[in-house]
């Protein structure tokens, strides 16, 4: 699964482009969408892996053996240990979507299902009609949801647990 991470999109753009159309997904958001989720679910497969490694089974056995269910077992003990893992999958592959111009662009060229940075291009390109203020309000909305991330998640990406047992 991690093959399919490791190739620019670009290169497969032209599949991606073929299976779109004959889904009849071509030019929608949603499909921009699935093909966005299909490339980065290898990615968070990877690190989350990474994540539920640092967990010790003892744990876990330990709360089964206490009378806990294995979805008690995960939520209390499990969750809080990879919950730095979980905030940083979300910031990167919310960033890598938000970032993303080069799918939107060519996967939905249409204007009914432009998203931001298309949007900000198409303003850039007008060359009939400069609006500083529209450029200026678009930069502005486009940087104003990944502070807000940043703010809501730096205390958990600071606090990654290592786990561990008593020995």
């Amino acid at each position: 699964m991690i093959v399919l991470h490791s190739f620019p999109t670009i290169t497969l753009i032209i599949a991606i482009f073929i299976v779109l159309q004959s889904l009849g997904l071509y030019d929608s958001l949603i499909g921009v969408i699935m093909v966005k989720t299909a490339l980065e679910l290898p990615f968070g497969i990877w690190i989350m892996k990474g994540f539920y490694d640092t967990v010790s089974w003892e744990i876990e056995m330990a709360g089964v053996q206490d009378g806990a269910s294995r979805f008690r077992v995960w939520w209390e003990l499990v969750l809080p240990q990879i919950q730095p893992g979980l905030a940083a999958l979300l910031i990167i592959s919310f960033l890598a979507a938000w970032s993303e111009f080069v799918l939107p662009l060519v996967l939905a060229p249409g204007t009914g299902a432009q998203v931001l940075a298309t949007y900000m291009y198409s303003v850039i390109n007008d060359d009939s009609n400069l609006d500083f203020g529209l450029f200026k309000a678009i930069g502005m909305f486009y940087s104003f949801p990944v502070i807000l991330i940043y703010l809501l998640f730096q205390r958990q990406l600071m606090n990654i647990y290592g786990g561990g047992t008593k020995g």
